[in-house]
């Protein structure tokens, strides 16, 4: 089956972003974090995100984004420009919703 548009018109991307080993310093990049993530919603790219939680409601660490992109490949850009990213405090791995 090949990827097309959904129920919206348009395929979405989901980014997965894990927390690395660094996970627990990424304090220092959240100012940075939270203003790309108004940037890439100013220019529509992000439909949503927020970070995964425990049982107890507690920070894992990771994330979770759903992205607007023309591609894969442009959702994947998107995604390695978070600063939790280039810092080194998460991974992330995109798939097509």
């Amino acid at each position: 089956m090949a990827v097309g548009p959904g129920r919206f018109g348009q395929t979405f991307y989901l980014v997965f972003a894990g927390p690395t080993d660094r996970a627990g310093a990424r304090h220092q990049a959240t100012d940075a974090h939270l203003a790309y993530l108004a940037e890439i919603e100013a220019s529509g790219h992000l439909f949503l995100a927020g970070p995964t939680v425990d049982d107890a409601g507690q920070s894992t660490g990771g994330g979770f984004f759903v992205l607007r992109a023309a591609n894969r490949t442009e959702a994947e850009a998107i995604a390695a420009r978070d600063p939790y990213a280039t810092g080194g405090f998460r991974t992330f791995r995109v798939q097509p919703w």
